[in-house]
C-alpha cells in the first residue's frame, strides 16, 4: 500500500449495516410472494440471494426473486409494494473509531451507490468530518461499477489512482472497477457479497479482510 494518500468507502455493508432493512426486505417479499400462492420461505430467499451476490449480478435482490417468482406480473406485484427501509442501516459499532484513525493517516472519500441524502446520513452517525470527498450515485447520476463514478471521485480528490485505495464489500462494484483504474483495493468479506469468486490478477484485491479494524494495520 506504499504511496496511498486516499482511501475510498464504500457505505453499504462496508461502513453501514445493511443487514436489518435487508432482512426486513426479505420477509416483506415472501409475505407479497406467499399472498400471490407462492410457497417459498426466507431461507429460501435468502439462499437465492447469496447465489445472485455470488454469481456478480448487478440487481442480487431483482435476481433472486426472478428465480422464486416466475411470472413477470406477479414479480412487479410484489416488488410494488416492497420498502426498503434505509432508516433501519446503522453504522458497525467499529466504523466511527477505525474511520477517525484512519483520517489521521490519510485523507477519506466516499464511492457509494446510495439514495439521495448521503452527506445528511453521515452526519447522522458522525461520520462526515473524516470525510473531504462524497460521491454518490443518486447525486452524480452514475453508479458503480461505472468507471466514471470513480474518476469523479478521483478528480475531485485531486489524486491519481495510483494514489488511491477502494474498500469495499462487493467485488464486481467496488475491487474490479478500482484495480481497472490503477488504483488499490480493499475487499472486506462482510454482507451478502462475502462469498463472491475472487478474480485473479490485475483485477483482483490487493488486501482481503473480515473486519474494517484490519485496515489500521494496511495503511
Amino acid at each position: 500500500m506504499n504511496g496511498v494518500k486516499w482511501l475510498f468507502f464504500d457505505l453499504g455493508d462496508t461502513l453501514v449495516d445493511e443487514s436489518p432493512p435487508f432482512e426486513d426486505s426479505i420477509r416483506q417479499l415472501v409475505q407479497a410472494s406467499r399472498s400471490l400462492g407462492y410457497a417459498f420461505g426466507e431461507d429460501e430467499l435468502r439462499i437465492e440471494l447469496l447465489r445472485a451476490y455470488e454469481e456478480l449480478h448487478i440487481q442480487p435482490m431483482r435476481e433472486a426473486l426472478g428465480r422464486l417468482v416466475p411470472k413477470e406480473d406477479d414479480r412487479l406485484a410484489v416488488r410494488s409494494g416492497m420498502k426498503y427501509r434505509k432508516e433501519m442501516e446503522k453504522p458497525f459499532p467499529n466504523a466511527l473509531p477505525v474511520v477517525r484513525e484512519l483520517a489521521e493517516r490519510c485523507r477519506l472519500g466516499v464511492i457509494a451507490n446510495q439514495s439521495l441524502g448521503t452527506a445528511e446520513r453521515l452526519e447522522q452517525y458522525g461520520l462526515l468530518p473524516y470525510f473531504q470527498v462524497i460521491c454518490s450515485s443518486a447525486e452524480l447520476g452514475v453508479a458503480k461499477p461505472d468507471p466514471r463514478i470513480f474518476k469523479q471521485a478521483l478528480a475531485d480528490a485531486g489524486c491519481l489512482p495510483e494514489e488511491a485505495a477502494m474498500i469495499g464489500d462487493r467485488i464486481d462494484n467496488d475491487i474490479v472497477p478500482a484495480k481497472q483504474l490503477g488504483m488499490k483495493a480493499v475487499w472486506i468479506r462482510q454482507g451478502f457479497a462475502r462469498n463472491q469468486r475472487v478474480p485473479g490478477p490485475p483485477e483482483g484485491p490487493d488486501a482481503v479482510i473480515t473486519r474494517l479494524e484490519e485496515l489500521l494495520d494496511l495503511f
